[in-house]
């Protein structure tokens, strides 16, 4: 990173922030200086952080699991961005994709396409055809899509690279999820909608063999963010390999070469807005690569599949993700009530329509706040920070705060993931741009939205013409 960073002042400042003399850095840039020069609402990522991140993976489970190779596959869901995946392309990482619009956004981000691991429900015939074409692998979700997959193979002469998207049952595990804290997640992993449900996945396996230019590679599972806790990863990692013998011993003593254990891993700072169940201490990524590959090599033990050579696959997106970014926003207005009530608002130009988030949140921050032009300043005093549009958006609820002042800077820390992307067009506000920093240089990978852009798909029929 160059620079010593000085002491820490804020709980989440990580390895891409820093406060030196009161201003808030990310890497080598004065965030206060990005907002006005790119303007707010802003997005900004830091490329040095996300390839750390990476890194970490690739080394961490490489290390725990020697018995084969190691593909980290972060899903594009998280950030699409073009410029953001090509980083993660350079960094020799695969991709996990939903949907023809995602396939697109990995190959522009100069995926390897037989890195590309192409996910989901309902997939239709051109998402397969070009999946065939490409040599990436699909991950099946249905009887239907098995079909789909051997008339285009057929057609194309060229064999469909596929796995199975099995639904493990965790039958003995009584933890609830931290997604949605009323369910167990053994229950929950069975009510959602992904995976080939095991009535039917049984039925499918006897329809596999009589197929030509099908060639099954693997078993692909997924359980999403739903818990921190050693055992419930232990507890996956068992009905998953369980789950696979039973798909071998349908197959005539078929072995897989790849097992892909899919994503959920929590980010680093845990502050997911979309998480209920937070904040509690969980295993490090190292502590989590050890209980998943030592029950994995247990089990493959115990039930006599092969481990020797098998690759590993994993798919973390906000685990990678969640604190490479950062949200900035600029104060437009200050608000004081004395007569029927003490009360003070900030009125920000960024909205709840932008993070994803809801607009009720009292005593329930979604992120954690720097004022980035006053960031090592004492907090005087407690005002709600509200957005732009017309719905509640109380972002922040009394929040502690220095002395706020209009142009001041705020910067929303762990946006890096599953933010920019369901941002919205409400009130017909465009949407805001995002910014890569590199070694004190930033530059736009991603411009704001125009006025023209939010009306461009708008059609006028003819007879409503002046």
């Amino acid at each position: 990173m160059g620079t010593q960073k000085q002491k820490m002042t804020h709980d989440s400042l990580n390895y891409s922030l820093s406060i030196r003399n009161n201003q808030l850095y990310i890497e080598e840039c004065n965030v206060t200086e990005l907002a006005r020069q790119f303007g707010t609402p802003l997005f900004v990522v830091s490329e040095n952080h996300l390839r750390y991140n990476l890194r970490q993976y690739q080394n961490i489970f490489k290390q725990y699991w020697p018995e084969g190779d190691v593909k980290i596959m972060p899903s594009i869901k998280a950030n699409p961005v073009i410029a953001v995946r090509k980083i993660l392309s350079q960094e020799g990482a695969g991709c996990d994709v939903f949907g023809s619009g995602e396939l697109e956004a990995a190959i522009r981000g100069d995926t390897p396409p037989e890195l590309i691991s192409v996910n989901g429900s309902i997939k239709d015939n051109d998402i397969i055809r070009r999946s065939i074409e490409l040599g990436s692998t699909i991950v099946l979700d249905s009887p239907r899509e098995l079909e789909i997959c051997q008339q285009h193979a057929d057609a194309l002469k060229k064999n469909a690279r596929i796995m199975l998207r099995i639904k493990p049952y965790m039958s003995e595990l009584e933890v609830s999820s931290d997604y949605v804290p009323d369910q167990k997640i053994r229950d929950l992993t069975q009510t959602i909608k992904y995976g080939i449900p095991s009535s039917e996945l049984f039925t499918m396996l006897k329809r596999i063999p009589e197929l030509t230019n099908i060639d099954l590679v693997g078993i692909h599972a997924h359980m999403g963010r739903q818990s921190k806790k050693g055992e419930v990863w232990q507890a996956w990692v068992k009905s998953f390999v369980e789950l696979t013998k039973e798909v071998s011993l349908a197959l005539g003593g078929w072995q897989p070469q790849e097992l892909n254990l899919g994503g959920g891993f929590p980010s680093l700072p845990d502050q997911d807005t979309d998480v209920s169940i937070k904040g509690y201490r969980g295993p490090s990524l190292e502590e989590l690569a050890s209980i998943i590959t030592t029950e994995l090599r247990k089990e493959l033990t115990r039930t006599k599949l092969k481990s020797e050579g098998l690759t590993l696959s994993l798919e973390p997106g906000r685990g990678i993700h969640c604190d490479t970014g950062i949200h900035l926003s600029s104060v437009k207005n200050i608000k004081e009530e004395r007569h029927t009530i003490n009360h003070k608002w900030a009125e920000v130009d960024t909205s709840q329509m932008f993070l994803g988030i809801g607009g009720a949140n009292f005593n329930n921050n979604k992120f954690e706040l720097v004022v980035a032009n006053k960031a090592s300043a004492e907090k005087t005093c407690k005002i709600d920070i509200v957005g732009k549009t017309c719905n509640l958006e109380i972002l922040f609820y009394q929040e502690p705060a220095p002395k706020l002042e209009v142009d001041d800077i705020i910067a929303l820390l762990n946006t890096g993931s599953y933010i920019e992307p369901c941002a919205q067009n409400f009130n017909a506000l465009p949407r805001p741009g995002m910014i890569l920093v590199h070694d004190g240089e930033a530059v736009w990978i991603k411009r704001h939205e125009t006025v023209e852009d939010v009306f461009s798909r708008d059609i006028t029929p003819n007879h409503l013409q002046p």
